[in-house]
């Protein structure tokens, strides 16, 4: 009768580790075609993926490139506007410079031109000994 126990005990220990290992048998199972398809997929699709990913690094080094042409181009235009800034503001001081010589000769020549009238004024009006006012002239 112990044999037989140990014999029941046994074939119960061997349903329990069957019970047990053919659920896990089966999420192997499910696992690995799982596996086996992501592969196939992949061996399809990375090739395409990567011809992608390689034409738009292609076209990020061609925009680069275009944005550092219109970099040198902006520079130069950049350039030329300051030589411009730099001839309008000389044109401007020798405007500024002009005017102000202009003023000044046309202040001197008024103040000549008082001090003439002022000495003719003087020397042409004097008084004569029968009352009368009169020129030299």
């Amino acid at each position: 009768m112990i044999i037989e126990i140990e014999v029941g005990l046994i074939a119960a220990a061997a349903l329990v580790l069957a019970a047990f290992f053919v659920p896990v048998l089966i999420q192997l199972r499910k696992t690995f075609e799982e596996s086996e398809r992501l592969l196939k997929n992949l061996n399809y699709e990375l090739p395409l993926l990567l011809k992608e990913a390689t034409g738009t690094a292609q076209t990020l080094n061609r925009v680069a490139a275009d944005v550092r042409a219109g970099a040198e181009k902006a520079k130069i235009l950049g350039e030329a506007i300051g030589a411009i800034g730099g001839t309008v503001n000389q044109v401007h001081g020798a405007i500024r410079t002009g005017a102000a010589s202009l003023w000044l000769n046309a202040t001197g020549v008024l103040s000549g031109v008082r001090a003439a009238v002022g000495v003719l004024a003087r020397g042409v009006r004097h008084d004569h000994p029968d009352g009368h006012r009169g020129s030299d002239f």
